[in-house]
């Protein structure tokens, strides 16, 4: 099963190797994430970087790093550690949640895409689509922003379900502490007192 990640990847990869004018651009896509100790071992020793971000765009001497995530996804530590070194470097780092957000990241990075004529004579052009406030693209992984509408309605079920369970605990705690506390009234020996001169 595809997660949302990397159909979003694909989608972009699709639509770079439409629009991306081979002429003054490249990009390329990297798999920095191993499928064995054995795999990760060797790539490490091959000088792979951990943080990698997932595309690279170089566009008439400019470069321009695109780590998607997914809809919730959130930077890893050495993720935001590239980002650092990227950006030192002189790239332009770019945090996408979906593909039309990491196009519309690149035509904001000064990327220039290639227009088609159509048999009809007519132009074909991208466009830069309007995005909605999730999707639209960081420079900052720490920046925020809006979350997927289906996101926050799944973290709200979440966290009302963690109250509801909390609720549950201390009901279920103030019960066996009146339960112990009869018992123990209960089970107390009877105190005598010797009244004798």
């Amino acid at each position: 099963m595809v997660n949302h990640e990397w159909s979003e990847q694909m989608k972009l990869a699709r639509q770079l190797d439409k629009w991306l004018d081979d002429t003054c651009s490249f990009a390329t896509a990297t798999d920095p994430v191993a499928s064995s100790a054995l795999s990760g071992w060797l790539r490490r020793r091959r000088g792979v970087k951990a943080g990698t971000p997932d595309t690279l765009v170089w566009h008439r001497k400019r470069s321009i790093a695109i780590e998607m995530k997914s809809r919730g996804g959130r930077c890893s530590p050495a993720q935001r550690e590239v980002r650092e070194a990227l950006i030192k470097a002189g790239v332009e780092w770019w945090m996408c949640k979906s593909a039309r957000a990491a196009m519309w990241a690149l035509k904001e990075s000064g990327v220039k895409f290639r227009a088609f004529v159509r048999e009809d004579g007519s132009i074909e052009r991208w466009r830069q689509p309007a995005l909605e406030p999730w999707e639209v693209p960081r420079r900052d992984p720490s920046e925020r922003r809006a979350m997927h509408p289906g996101l926050a309605a799944k973290r709200r079920d979440e966290a009302r379900r963690r109250r509801e369970r909390r609720a549950r605990g201390l009901a279920a705690t103030e019960r066996e502490g009146a339960v112990s506390q009869s018992r123990q009234t209960c089970a107390d020996p009877p105190v005598w007192v010797d009244q004798s001169p």
